[in-house]
């Protein structure tokens, strides 16, 4: 398994003349929880946010991620409203409190799980506060399909239960 935020900050090169093409900014998702692609550059005033998908890339390493070639950063367009990001985007996951569906706070999202291959969510981290994160560790919410993803909060099934970290 991967955290999803260890990725932000790596540089992508591109594997064909051996040059840095951007650095990861933000990890974008389904809205089934799959991943979808890594943003690069943030959309400016003159500028147009730009991504690397899934299917151009070529190796997830360590230190880095590879894409076959330059082509392969593509412009980012989510035109539905649909995609979910990490850290920042219109619907993103890290600081969203996580809330059973009878009003019980388990804390708050700090990052994601996803499996070896990158392609799903398996988890989310949460927090229940500084000093339990301190004393006890942080705590996993495994994925399943019955999490709602709301504004401000994800929505569990009343009997969910966290798990130790991962």
């Amino acid at each position: 398994m991967r955290k999803a935020r260890d990725l932000v900050g790596l540089p992508v090169v591109d594997l064909e003349q051996g040059e840095h093409v951007g650095e990861v900014r933000d990890v974008l998702f389904t809205p089934e929880g799959t991943f979808h692609s890594f943003l690069l550059e943030r959309g400016g005033l003159l500028s147009t946010a730009r991504i690397l998908s899934r299917s151009s890339l070529h190796a997830v390493g360590e230190d880095a991620i590879t894409t076959p070639d330059r082509a392969s950063i593509e412009e980012y367009r989510d035109e539905v409203g649909l995609i979910r990001s990490l850290i920042e985007g219109d619907i993103h996951f890290i600081g969203k409190d996580v809330l059973t569906q009878s009003g019980t706070l388990l804390g708050s999202v700090e990052d994601v799980y996803m499996d070896e291959e990158m392609h799903t969510i398996v988890g989310y981290e949460i927090s229940e506060g500084f000093l339990m994160d301190l004393r006890q560790g942080r705590k996993v919410l495994p994925a399943h399909p019955e999490i709602m993803m709301g504004t401000h909060t994800l929505i569990v099934p009343d009997d969910t239960e966290l798990t130790e970290a991962l």
